[in-house]
């Protein structure tokens, strides 16, 4: 498995809300104003963070994603 990338199906997405505990599923409502979005391409490589615009919180590091 590539680093920064996730196979089970919102595994990202939970890593991240454990990192920055104040986000919502509405956060990752990327085509209804949410500021988040991860993507899959079906490649075999998983899920990752494809535009971060958060207006507040940081991006997190690969090293934050793994602690959690």
């Amino acid at each position: 498995m590539m680093t920064g990338y996730y196979t089970t199906p919102n595994q990202l997405k939970d890593k991240i809300k454990k990192v920055h505990t104040s986000l919502t599923d509405a956060d990752f409502t990327y085509a209804q104003s949410g500021t988040i979005m991860l993507q899959n391409n079906s490649d075999g490589n998983g899920d990752y963070i494809k535009e971060w615009n958060h207006p507040s919180l940081a991006k997190p590091t690969q090293d934050q994603l793994d602690a959690v």
